[in-house]
């Protein structure tokens, strides 16, 4: 499972978008509706910077931000992109798509592959993960400190449009520990609840294909708060 994850990792870029991303779903269903194995790697990254977000894109609204932050969400469409670029980039045999998109849905989502249909499917609610994010932080700190958080990543949460929010309940990489220290950059993948601290679901999308808030507490006075918007 440490060589998936490193070879995750290394896979993919994330690429800045806005604080808050507003986005139509028109831009890449010209892509979706093709079948992922012929997808270019151009199209990988398109869709790969769709479900991406950061807090660098408008400075107005978080002057000198401490924390560089791009998110990336790990959803069906996303993950395929990776498995993908990671055929085309390794120079893979074709046939072994399937699975390494098996093994990333597994890993990261509520879905699996089913051979026998030759198709994704949902997981019955009994095998139910939470909501997984890729994410990059980056210390911007002017002068430069390490940023060191005790109770690791308790100060991160995922919000819905109402102001329901849910806790972590996964975060694995490389040098990852309980705690959060931010010496110069880190590299993180880290899963939500779907549910919030009464038990109720949150999200109404398994594939969270539905607006949503990520903040982030602990690292400056006021928290960074990093949207994404489907219109």
């Amino acid at each position: 499972m440490k060589n998936l994850f490193i070879s995750f990792i290394l896979i993919f870029l994330i690429t800045s978008c806005a604080i808050s991303k507003f986005v139509s779903k028109e831009s890449i269903s010209k892509i979706i509706i093709k079948d992922a194995e012929n997808w270019s790697i151009e199209e990988c990254d398109k869709i790969l910077n769709y479900y991406s977000c950061s807090n660098m894109e408008a400075p107005i609204l978080n002057v000198n931000p401490k924390v560089k932050i791009k998110v990336l969400l790990l959803n069906i469409n996303s993950v395929k992109a990776i498995a993908r670029k990671e055929v085309i980039e390794k120079r893979l045999l074709e046939n072994e798509y399937f699975q390494i998109l098996s093994n990333y849905l597994n890993e990261f989502t509520n879905f699996s592959y089913d051979e026998k249909l030759k198709k994704i499917v949902e997981n019955n609610s009994d095998s139910l993960k939470g909501f997984s994010f890729k994410m990059y932080f980056e210390n911007m700190s002017s002068p430069f400190e390490p940023i060191f958080l005790e109770d690791g990543y308790s100060y991160f949460f995922l919000e819905n449009m109402n102001g329901n929010f849910s806790r972590i309940t996964n975060v694995k990489g490389l040098f990852v520990e309980e705690y959060f220290q931010l010496d110069g950059y880190l590299n993180a993948i880290i899963t939500f609840s779907q549910f919030d601290q009464n038990g109720k679901r949150i999200f109404n999308s398994s594939d969270l294909n539905e607006d949503y808030k990520i903040v982030f507490n602990g690292f400056q006075s006021n928290p960074i708060n990093i949207s994404w918007k489907v219109l």
